[in-house]
């Protein structure tokens, strides 16, 4: 689902400057970098921080930690696959 939101959001409703953002927003996943994105976008990334702290809160208790960092790096593969 993650997926076909992502490449929507790059193939139909982004221009070029706000997918720029977006990525860059994707490569630091960091929520600060929130403020300069356009209100869609902003719904999406927030929804994908939300999801991600949720499964690591989910996979610290089962003393894996470094999961979540192959979890996100999949979505970096992802980004360079659709770009």
């Amino acid at each position: 689902m993650i997926a076909s939101l992502l490449d929507d959001i790059y193939d139909a409703y982004g221009t070029f400057q706000e997918l720029q953002q977006f990525t860059h927003a994707l490569e630091r996943w960091d929520e600060n970098c929130i403020e300069g994105l356009p209100t869609y976008m902003k719904v999406c990334y927030k929804a994908l921080m939300d999801i991600y702290r949720d499964i690591e809160q989910r996979i610290s208790k089962d003393h894996n930690p470094y999961a979540i960092h192959y979890a996100k790096e999949a979505v970096h593969s992802f980004l360079s696959y659709i770009l």
